[in-house]
């Protein structure tokens, strides 16, 4: 009996499942790497970027209607968004207005922008949203900008939605290179 007992349990135990992978997602932009290159003195740069509460947390983010949100266990980013949002708008920025634009203010820095991620999530109807609000400080003089976007998803999954937020990102980036060289 005992031996049954055992054999039952040690089929149970093969027959469990395995425990799910956790899929971690770099953002970076799509810049081609340069070697040796000395940078320009810029004087452009990202000062604050704040992102709101909900979404600086490890698990990409989905809105499931009534005001609920499910942080995902298993599909997370792989180091605190406001980190990777810095480098990634620095890169995309400077591709976008062809202007050095620094992830850090320097002592050459004339202009600082100040961002704002208010939303970065999917939508929970097959779309990915951002949110985002920045200023252009020049010396005493600010303009505000807003954004507002969604993307509906190529397909369904989180890595799906982390390529539709990497495409709004994208377009922020164009917003905001677009307010630098106006401004």
């Amino acid at each position: 009996m005992r031996f049954i007992c055992l054999f039952a349990a040690a089929l149970l135990a093969a027959c469990s499942s395995q425990p799910q992978q956790t899929a971690n997602y770099l953002l970076r932009a799509d810049i081609p790497a340069t070697s040796g290159k000395q940078l320009a003195a810029s004087t452009v740069a990202f000062n604050a970027i704040r992102v709101a509460t909900y979404i600086e947390q490890p698990g990409l983010v989905l809105a499931t209607g009534d005001g609920r949100i499910h942080a995902a266990r298993n599909h997370q980013w792989a180091e605190p968004l406001q980190v990777s949002l810095r480098r990634f708008l620095a890169n995309e920025v400077s591709a976008a207005s062809g202007m050095d634009v620094s992830a850090t203010v320097l002592p050459t820095t004339a202009s600082r922008i100040n961002l704002t991620v208010d939303q970065l999530h999917g939508d929970g109807q097959g779309a990915a949203l951002l949110v985002a609000y920045w200023e252009v400080e020049t010396g005493a003089q600010v303009s505000s900008y807003e954004f507002a976007q969604s993307q509906t998803l190529a397909s369904d999954g989180y890595d799906a939605l982390v390529r539709a937020e990497e495409a709004l990102l994208r377009q922020l980036a164009a917003a905001i290179a677009a307010s630098i060289k106006a401004g």
